[in-house]
């Protein structure tokens, strides 16, 4: 089946969840508690399985062999020979070739785990274009996002999000959407995409001006991309650490969502970077696993729900965990927790936003209503012109990445319940509707008993209703309750009407009959239909409304 046909037939499917099961087998020999290691996968599937999560998904363990000739559409001979020969030398070898490059490290399995990964990947991202899934999270290390198509980089191997695309490619999509969250900028996705239309690469990360790693000039807002790929490139550098749930959902909703909507993509990527939480000891930022998961819900929108989510970095184990749980919750299909937005974005966010809608807005006219980059306004605060800075100086070390201690680091339980159960949704009904109804309009009128029966009788029918809760209003709403809406007046006349069959002649209105008002349009004044016991089952109704809250607060 051709694209569009599976466009026009695209049905809501299962969500996929892909362990690369060898991941243990690549560790850091020199720094035993880096927090780049197998333990941040077996915590994201402890909470999956301790919420039941991972029940309701399809598990993907096993994947067909990636060759050399895939690794080359995305990355270079030199280095995928360079990669292969490690599994001929000594660990000390190994250790010496990895000096070559910027925090990498490697074992003589290394390539097998990381070409695992890639298979990974590449199986999700057909199977979700093929109309098999829905959506998928490839739960895999190493990450890729930093690895370019000339070099492995900040402990990445190959570009596991550019494969998922290339994949995607081959399967029909036209347009592929990557949304990196990762904290640091994914410069290796960046620079492989960077003169290709077909691909809207958009990443949120801490930049502080070059001091924050990678260092590099290219992680700020004024690099768009170039030749066909000029304003595909869309960075919004972070250039204050603390950013919180408020920095964050003002770029999804500002910048990122109307960006990606214009694009129209057949296809999204989200580098799932977790270490832009807060509690991660490499990171410095203050977004919660509630507003991480929104930027899932809101992705999941776009293509036709065609998402794929790939693990990228999250050194707080604990916290990333927590994320991953909640990121998947929403990919079965349930909303976001909400978030309490305490302080608006900082002003350095709000300028990145200007800076970054004002390099675009000659690409995208979904900017055009910002007037010019002077007089643009997220918030309250006076918005100069932004100066480009580059504050980065060589000198400055590192952080030693191999002296964190997840035991020292915040974390949060994730074994709370999460709803996800098959009875989530009370289906309400009162049996007495049939004593509301009218007698003079019996077959014609349409607000009649009918109207219930034939919705609950499709709901039986089509099998939805044995999956819900089914309840009887159990009690009728009490005075105080009606009140909340209604007047008094209302009530009171609605409970000393005669017991006899509806005549509009016989019934005085509640409020003054409007002289323009014709005989034959009189019961249109009213606004129910009103009969014997007409105010207990409105009131039952009621009742019922206000016990489905209740039992959905439990």
């Amino acid at each position: 089946m051709i694209f569009e046909d599976r466009q026009l037939n695209r049905t809501t499917g299962k969500t996929l969840i892909g362990f690369n099961t060898t991941q243990h087998q690549h560790h850091n020999t020199v720094c035993p508690t880096h927090p780049e290691s197998s333990h941040r996968i077996e915590k994201i599937k402890e909470a999956l399985t301790t919420s039941g999560l991972l029940e309701k998904c399809e598990i993907l363990t096993e994947f067909l062999e990636i060759d050399d000739a895939d690794l080359e559409i995305t990355h270079g001979k030199e280095m995928i020979r360079a990669l292969t020969e490690t599994d001929k030398l000594a660990q000390e070898e190994i250790n010496e070739l990895c000096k070559k490059y910027d925090s990498v490290f490697l074992t003589e399995n290394s390539l097998k785990v990381a070409k695992n990964g890639v298979a990974c990947v590449r199986e999700l991202a057909n199977r979700i274009m093929l109309n098999e899934a829905s959506n998928g999270f490839a739960i895999i290390r190493p990450p890729g996002h930093h690895a370019d198509s000339e070099a492995p980089c900040g402990f990445c191997v190959f570009n596991n999000v550019a494969q998922a695309a290339e994949e995607a490619f081959f399967n029909g999509a036209e347009r592929i959407l990557i949304v990196d969250l990762d904290v640091h900028h994914g410069q290796g996705t960046q620079r492989i995409f960077y003169e290709d239309n077909r691909v809207l690469y958009f990443s949120i990360h801490r930049h502080e001006h070059g001091l924050f790693w990678p260092h590099l000039p290219e992680s700020d807002f004024d690099h768009t991309g170039a030749g066909p790929g000029l304003g595909y490139t869309a960075n919004v550098p972070l250039n204050e650490t603390g950013c919180t749930d408020s920095d964050y959902l003002s770029i999804l909703f500002h910048i990122l969502l109307p960006l990606a909507t214009q694009f129209d993509p057949h296809f999204v990527i989200v580098s799932a970077g977790f270490d832009c939480l807060k509690g991660d000891p490499l990171g410095g930022m203050q977004l919660t696993p509630n507003g991480y998961s929104h930027f899932i819900y809101h992705l999941k929108a776009l293509a036709q729900g065609r998402l794929l989510v790939v693990l990228e970095g999250g050194y707080n184990h604990q916290m990333s965990a927590v994320a991953a749980q909640k990121c998947v919750r929403v990919l079965l299909g349930h909303a976001p927790y909400p978030v309490e937005l305490v302080d608006p974005p900082k002003e350095s966010t709000v300028s990145s936003c200007v800076s970054l809608a004002a390099a675009l807005r000659h690409h995208w006219n979904c900017f055009d209503y910002f007037p010019s980059r002077s007089t643009m306004r997220l918030a309250d605060w006076p918005i100069i012109n932004t100066k480009i800075e580059f504050k980065y100086d060589a000198s400055t070390r590192p952080a030693n990445t191999g002296k964190i201690i997840q035991d020292q680091l915040l974390s949060e339980d994730f074994g709370i319940p999460t709803s996800s159960g098959p009875f989530e949704t009370l289906i309400f009904f009162n049996e007495g509707d049939d004593e509301h109804s009218s007698l003079e309009e019996e077959d014609n009128h349409p607000e009649k008993p009918a109207r219930t029966r034939r919705i609950l009788k499709t709901l039986r029918e089509s099998g939805i209703l044995e999956k819900c809760i089914e309840r009887n209003s159990e009690r009728s709403a009490t005075d105080e309750e009606i009140q909340m809406v209604h007047n008094k007046e209302m009530l009171e006349h609605l409970k000393h009407l005669p017991p006899r069959p509806y005549n509009p002649s016989n019934l005085r209105p509640l409020h003054p009959i409007p002289l323009s008002l014709s005989r034959s349009r009189l019961h249109e004044h009213y606004q129910l239909l009103l009969f014997p016991n007409h105010l207990a089952n409105t009131v039952d109704n009621l009742g019922g409304s206000k016990r489905a809250r209740s039992a959905l607060d439990l």
